[in-house]
């Protein structure tokens, strides 16, 4: 602890070390907390929930704001009732409004369509309001950003986990700083998913601002990185990417014999919140699809299976919707019994005892738009293959031998069926070989052990 280089960090999340999401933040955290010498941590607000334990020289400041982000009628009073200034989001409004300027992900040789078309002028406008009034509550709270600016001042290193909400303030804390400071501390910000590619909600507010007053970009994949390269100018000063990870929990997962007693259950997984850009119902009305297939059916009974289980994993708001769905499909009449199963939200350490204690033959993920999967990540630690669709960042994770199939996005249920029959149909052999792999593939890659350390002493000496 009296190693001079051991300095500060300013570390900006959403609701970490408050209730049950960023989990990912939560494994990143003890590597932070090992390379520098204090860390205080500014989460966006403070949801239901228990507060995370934290290693000894991590504390937690005061919420940015005062409600959930979400909540419109507080958001709307505290954003519009107080002295913060308003003409900072004149552009951004004239750009939600008439929806130029907006980045599309769009993939190599297929012309994008009009922004309009993709994000319907009462949804930017919604979003605009939200992040303009989430910056207003924030910067009208005067003694919360007499504490940034404090916090701040003597910080090396400020660090936001997410690419959008929180680092709207990044050019603010600049000019605020600026009088109290020799050399200015380092803004850092991690592009994941949702927080980069404006093509996943239709707009995002204030990108020009952040990317441009942004020192260090960390996007989590190169998909991100050839992203913010190729729609935004000026870049931020320095850009790489830091693969996030996940932590291994199955010595023995490669012991286990692939020959089991037949007749036997085929096994499928998911793991998303349960929302239309992740598509589960997708995955449920392929399944459907595939168990009244009488021809289907006779192929995997012959291949040693005479069941299928689908277990997703996951909450959110669409899900009663999905698990309706689900029960009507099974009053059909079937070719192959299928089975699915609805856990719901669940902790971290839950879903890795799920993986642990019943593993799967296969993990399927429909979403039309992601960063880099950390559930692919976890599903690879412990042995099985992934069928997932090609977006954002996805690919980096087939890249170093056979782990399962790549899909296009723009498939079908009927595709979905189609992929995850011609996976089931494949020799135990290879079925075998893939789980092997995707240890590999993880153990070389995706390693949290691994990446959140190098990661640390990265951004410690950045």
């Amino acid at each position: 602890m009296n190693d001079p280089h051991r300095v500060k960090l300013v570390l900006f999340s959403d609701t970490f070390p408050f209730g049950m999401g960023e989990s990912f933040l939560a494994d990143e955290i003890p590597y932070l907390a090992k390379a520098f010498h204090r860390i205080t941590v500014f989460p966006l607000y403070r949801p239901e929930g228990r507060k995370r334990k934290l290693p000894e020289n991590v504390d937690v400041a005061t919420p940015l704001l005062p409600c959930d982000h979400k909540d419109a009628v507080q958001l709307t009073k505290q954003g519009l009732l107080n002295t913060a200034p308003f003409f900072f989001a004149a552009k951004e409004f004239f750009r939600a409004l008439l929806g130029f300027g907006i980045k599309l992900e769009v993939k190599p040789g297929v012309k994008a369509s009009p922004v309009h078309k993709k994000a319907h002028i009462g949804q930017r406008l919604r979003i605009f309001f939200n992040y303009f009034l989430m910056l207003r509550t924030i910067l009208g709270r005067k003694k919360l950003m007499e504490e940034l600016v404090r916090e701040c001042s003597f910080a090396d290193k400020i660090y936001f986990y997410w690419g959008d909400k929180s680092a709207m303030l990044i050019p603010f804390l600049k000019k605020l700083i600026a009088p109290n400071v020799e050399t200015m501390p380092m803004f850092c910000v991690r592009f994941h998913g949702s927080d980069l590619y404006e093509g996943a909600k239709g707009y995002l507010p204030f990108r020009k601002q952040i990317f441009s007053s942004t020192d260090y970009a960390i996007p989590v994949s190169y998909n991100g990185m050839n992203y913010i390269k190729h729609n935004y100018n000026p870049c931020p000063k320095i850009m790489e990417v830091w693969h996030l990870g996940s932590f291994h929990h199955d010595e023995n997962f490669a012991n286990l014999s692939p020959e089991q007693t037949s007749p036997r259950t085929f096994s499928i997984v998911s793991c998303a919140n349960v929302n239309p850009l992740k598509r589960v119902d997708m995955t449920v009305k392929a399944l459907h699809l595939l168990s009244i297939d009488k021809e289907a059916a006779v192929k995997i009974r012959n291949r040693g299976f005479d069941k299928i289980t689908y277990t997703h994993i996951g909450g959110g708001k669409k899900l009663p919707a999905v698990r309706e769905m689900a029960e009507e499909m099974n009053s059909a009449r079937k070719e192959i019994e299928t089975k699915f199963i609805f856990n719901g939200s669940m902790t971290h350490t839950q879903i890795m005892d799920f993986y642990k204690e019943n593993g799967a033959d296969l993990f399927v993920l429909a979403s039309k738009s992601e960063g880099i999967p950390v559930s692919i990540m976890e599903a690879m630690s412990f042995g099985i293959p992934v069928i997932a669709t090609n977006v954002g960042g996805v690919s980096e994770l087939f890249r170093n031998c056979p782990v399962g199939y790549i899909i296009d996005a723009d498939l079908t249920a009927e595709d979905l069926k189609n992929q995850i029959l011609e996976y089931i149909l494949l020799p135990e052999n290879i079925h075998s070989q893939m789980k092997r792999n995707c240890y590999e593939n993880w153990k070389e890659e995706w390693d949290a052990q691994t990446n959140y350390t190098r990661f640390a002493e990265e951004l410690l000496g950045v």
